[in-house]
């Protein structure tokens, strides 16, 4: 054995204390599902050692219970996953406390974690849509057409399709703040690489570089980080700030893409380099740089025993099946919400440049405008959520039909004035992006709930899969709608979201193994 030092007695504690705290983590999450079934041998462990108290950090020590000293947490629990601890032939304790099981179901991740988890929509949802209002220019200046930009803001979904996999890969070997790391670094390459598609004077630079956005920008970290650190009773609220935060980045990606066009006219540059199609590449390099600066200085990892793919014993149990009708009518939904969403912003773009013969500037802050208004409807609705709203069910339904009453206003009624027109048009935009919006809020903090935790990552990785499907079909979509087909497909496919989730009602409940 090594020598007990005072040097490494000094910097051991602080490990045992951390791993302690891991472990005690791992056990008041993982029992917290089943403790009214299943009596465990140990005594009831204190609320202060569950795991989110509002002002308590990772690395905060916990006091050690009598089951952790002795056995080292031995006797772990993950979600479902029972490790049976040594009895010993004791009497039966008397499990979990009614505050315990209440504090395991509204934990929270520390603040400035959960924040900066927060602000990567943002920035994710300001780098899909900053290049919309300058993406036909641009398109067309290196040989492309109407098609080919559509292409390229489909090739982000397309790449973050890709990236999903490598997430689920990459947190079974690294950490979270590692892995936004990388994705910061391989973010900031795509976007100098757009900016300099104009030199290279190569139309399928444009999409190379989008595809690497798409593949770095990964959708589905923050989702991912939410179902493991935010309890069920806080996950609805904390996923509809995400839904927000995600919705108010189309919002600020045009109005920058405004503002970069206005600054780059009033100093009249235009080079090869830096002009109007360039400028928001070099832009959005510089942020994910900062945002890089961020995250080394601020982000908290979450304990390992709370990644399944970490933690010894974590494969499904043969009796959890993913049920099959519940998670495809949640996967139906953020489908077409994401579908909505991004034909909404191309169309709104195409529609006042082509149609009304309006600037970029104009295009991009009526977009803007419409983004930000739904953004904080959104914001709102995640306070109402946790007093009002119980039942995520009811909530995606009348989303569905509150947007597809909406939809009328979306018809082609030949106004003449075309101030009039985006009067009209406007008010129907507006209930219906933020309706989608709502909706995919629902159907995200939904699908979660609807399968036991051993399946958590497998549904959350097909979630982002069809979200992503939706965001790449949409820009196609988008792009090829005119005014007299937008309306009435906006209708028909919120009256079959409406019916879908009404025959599905019955079978979209929360599972008992959820956590």
């Amino acid at each position: 054995l090594a020598q007990a030092t005072p040097f490494n007695i000094a910097f051991a504690a602080p490990r045992r204390r951390a791993a302690a705290m891991a472990t005690i983590t791992a056990n008041v999450i993982g029992s917290a599902t089943d403790a009214a079934r299943r009596p465990v041998c140990e005594p009831p462990r204190s609320p202060m050692a569950s795991f989110g108290g509002r002002a308590r950090s990772w690395r905060e020590p916990a006091p050690l219970t009598p089951s952790t000293r002795g056995s080292g947490g031995a006797g772990a629990r993950f979600g479902g996953v029972p490790s049976d601890p040594p009895c010993g032939g004791a009497g039966v304790g008397a499990g979990l406390t009614p505050q315990l099981l209440d504090e395991a179901n509204t934990r929270m991740p520390p603040v400035a974690s959960l924040a900066l988890m927060l602000l990567y929509p943002l920035l994710q949802g300001i780098n899909l849509v900053v290049v919309i209002p300058t993406a036909d220019d641009y398109a067309h200046r290196l040989g492309g057409d109407q098609m080919f930009a559509g292409l390229m803001i489909s090739s982000v979904p397309v790449g973050a399709m890709i990236g999903i996999t490598m997430c689920a890969w990459s947190l079974r070997r690294i950490t979270f703040k590692s892995l936004m790391t990388v994705l910061a670094v391989g973010t900031i390459l795509g976007n100098v690489l757009y900016a300099l598609a104009g030199l290279m004077n190569f139309s399928y630079t444009l999409l190379i570089a989008r595809f690497l956005i798409g593949l770095f920008n990964l959708f589905s970290l923050t989702s991912k980080y939410i179902g493991l650190t935010v309890g069920l009773k806080r996950r609805s609220e904390v996923v509809l700030y995400y839904s927000a935060m995600s919705t108010l980045g189309c919002a600020v990606g045009p109005a920058l893409a405004a503002l970069l066009d206005f600054f780059i006219k009033s100093v009249r540059i235009h080079n090869l380099v830096l002009d109007s199609d360039t400028v928001p590449g070099w832009c959005m390099a510089f942020v994910f740089s900062l945002f890089l600066v961020l995250v080394a200085l601020l982000f908290e990892d979450p304990p390992a025993e709370l990644i399944p793919s970490r933690t010894v014993g974590s494969a499904a149990p043969s009796g959890d099946r993913l049920p099959v009708v519940a998670v495809c009518a949640a996967f139906w939904h953020l489908c077409v919400s994401s579908a909505v969403l991004t034909t909404v912003e191309v169309y709104v773009v195409s529609l006042g440049q082509q149609h009304w013969g309006w600037s970029i500037s104009q295009s991009a802050w009526l977009l803007a405008g419409l983004m930000l208004v739904s953004g904080m409807v959104n914001m709102g609705m995640g306070v109402l959520t946790r007093r009002f709203i119980q039942d995520d069910r009811m909530g995606l339904l009348g989303s569905s039909l509150l947007g597809w009453v909406a939809c009328a206003l979306l018809f082609d009624f030949r106004i003449p004035s075309v101030g009039l027109q985006v009067v009209v048009l406007g008010i129907g935009l507006m209930v219906v992006l933020t309706m989608a919006a709502t909706g995919r809020a629902f159907a995200l903090a939904l699908q979660s709930k609807l399968v036991p935790t051993s399946l958590k990552g497998k549904a959350n990785n097909w979630s982002v899969v069809f979200m992503t499907l939706g965001r790449g079909a949409g820009a196609v979509v988008g792009a090829l709608l005119g005014t007299a087909s937008f309306g009435p497909v906006l209708l028909a496919t919120f009256a079959v979201s409406a019916l879908v989730c009404a025959l599905s009602h019955g079978r979209m409940r929360p599972s008992e193994k959820a956590d």
